[in-house]
């Protein structure tokens, strides 16, 4: 086959423009891992992670990073840092202990973060409701963490958020006014965060649609949480002194009894699924107001 020399020049030119996109990809790519690294290795030197729950925080963090450019790191830094910040605090009188403390473990770092890496992938395969998704996603992490940390130093005895009952402090599936209000916290900050990171020329009109967004995503996914945490996670008691527990094990020498929910519902489970929720209400979101008239999806483009 007889090739031009014009022809010749445009194959080396898109080889060489191929070159330089594989190794713009691969350049941060590298970045990525190194800044997942970095941030996951000082959590764990603050006891904030448990070793595998560094690594776990190291692949999600680069794989947010890759995926969903450093708006979406930052706003993952913005929920972690300020989670982490939160939960080191004096337990309260009658409070319900935390099954595992305060350090996250992988299994807690996948529950509230899983959800918005997996999005952002998707969002690299041509999912165009990726970003949305994820700011939803990240948005009701920080929302139920803050409720939960905060919510518990509430003057007023938590409810049910089904029954209505009165529930002990730090117990699933119940709320307060102050702990919907540090939702609504939570919520923003990931927000602001998110919009204030992006580009100064998506910033324009669309600054406020991202926070909006990013507190009704993460009110839903604390209400999602606090919902599934009232009716379907195990919850445990003790039948001597009637303590309440939220995993197997002995109380007063006896092992506690499963008195609600199922025993593979844990809390970690209830995590996923109230980011789950915000994220699926970010997409949902970003459908309706793109309907309404937005030519562009919240996000944006890096």
């Amino acid at each position: 086959m007889l090739v031009t020399p014009g022809a010749a020049r445009w194959c080396n030119r898109d080889s060489f423009l191929l070159s330089r996109v594989r190794s713009r990809r691969c350049g941060r790519g590298l970045l990525a891992v190194g800044l997942g690294a970095l941030v996951a290795s000082l959590g764990w030197r603050r006891g904030a992670l448990t070793l595998d729950g560094a690594a776990a925080a190291a692949g999600i963090g680069a794989s947010t990073f890759v995926f969903g450019g450093l708006r979406a790191s930052l706003s993952l830094i913005a929920f972690f840092v300020s989670g982490s910040a939160l939960s080191r605090r004096k337990a309260v009188a009658g409070e319900v202990a935390a099954v595992k403390g305060h350090r996250r473990d992988a299994v807690q770092v996948l529950a509230n973060g899983g959800v918005a890496a997996a999005a952002l992938a998707l969002g690299g395969a041509g999912w165009r409701r990726a970003e949305s998704a994820a700011l939803g996603a990240l948005a009701a992490a920080a929302a139920d963490t803050w409720a939960s940390e905060v919510g518990v130093r509430s003057s007023s005895p938590p409810r049910s958020v089904v029954t209505g009952e009165l529930m002990l402090p730090g117990a699933s599936g119940g709320v307060t006014p102050l702990g919907w209000g540090a939702a609504a916290g939570g919520a923003l900050v990931v927000g602001a965060v998110w919009a204030l990171a992006s580009r100064p020329s998506e910033r324009n009109g669309r600054s406020g649609r991202v926070v909006g967004v990013a507190l009704v995503a993460g009110l839903v996914g604390s209400l999602a949480d606090s919902v599934a945490g009232a009716t379907i996670q195990g919850s445990y008691q003790c039948a001597n002194c009637q303590a309440v527990a939220e995993s197997p094990g002995l109380h007063c020498g006896v092992p506690v009894q499963l008195v609600r929910g199922y025993s593979w519902i844990t809390n970690d489970v209830v995590n996923g699924i109230g980011t789950a929720a915000g994220a699926l209400t970010g997409a949902w979101a970003d459908a309706r107001l793109k309907r309404g008239g937005g030519r562009r999806r919240l996000g944006g483009a890096d």
